[in-house]
């Protein structure tokens, strides 16, 4: 099942995105804090879940694209820069009433590594391991689960990082590439680039830039037989 990916807000989005689509996405997958170059929900919360729940789509996954020349860095960097995703990540969760977690208990968290960019073992098993030792204080669980967005076969270390032996684990990758661009109700076949050691489940198989579309919107959709959409925040009614 196919769904958005964005930069912008989805209250300023999802009407241009409808016109230009013409289908219901499954799933928005939004930025967090940090994320310098894009605009984060916690800055708005309730219209950004307004946005999601008016879309259709009332599903909202978290990302997370630090200034890129973190990735290479330490595992202090890859802590802090964590420690700032969930915190934003339960701001957001606390601040709207309907939104829920998943019932599987799983949301899935993408760290954003853009192709040319190098994914350090350090900035991953600090990040990844406080993401998935967060707790959501007023229910007691810890819902986050760390994942990879990037480019499978570019040269720089990316599937070998999550791979390596040590690795903190990392449940699912979420590949860039190919693009052969599509329509959001018919995507194309799976055929996303692959890491060897993590199941790749999502794929951004029409992105704005390289497929010309005029909304502000990145289309993707699940592995067979995986859908996104379970592993994102869920609207239990209109905020």
């Amino acid at each position: 099942m196919a769904g958005y990916d964005t930069a912008g807000e989805i209250q300023n989005t999802y009407s241009a995105a409808h016109s230009e689509f013409g289908s219901d996405p499954n799933f928005w997958l939004r930025y967090f804090a940090p994320s310098p170059y894009a605009d984060v929900v916690e800055s708005d919360p309730t219209s950004e879940c307004v946005g999601a729940w008016e879309s259709g789509g009332p599903r909202i996954g978290p990302i997370m694209a630090p200034d890129q020349a973190n990735l290479a860095s330490s595992s202090a960097q890859g802590l802090a820069d964590a420690e700032t995703f969930c915190a934003a990540i339960y701001s957001t969760f606390t601040s709207v009433g309907p939104l829920q977690t998943p019932a599987n208990g799983m949301i899935y968290c993408w760290l954003d590594q853009e192709y040319s960019t190098t994914l350090s073992l350090d900035y991953w098993n600090g990040w990844a391991d406080y993401v998935a030792g967060y707790k959501f204080a007023n229910v007691g669980t810890q819902p986050l689960y760390a994942c990879l967005y990037c480019d499978p076969y570019s040269p720089y270390p990316n599937c070998t990082t999550i791979g390596a032996s040590g690795a903190a684990p990392c449940h699912a990758v979420w590949s860039s590439e190919p693009e052969p661009c599509g329509s959001l109700a018919n995507s194309p076949s799976w055929d996303a680039d692959a890491c060897a050691s993590t199941p790749t489940e999502v794929w951004q198989y029409g992105e704005q830039g390289a497929c010309g579309y005029s909304a502000n919107v990145d289309l993707d959709t699940g592995a067979p037989d995986f859908n996104e959409g379970n592993y994102c925040f869920y609207l239990s009614s209109e905020p």
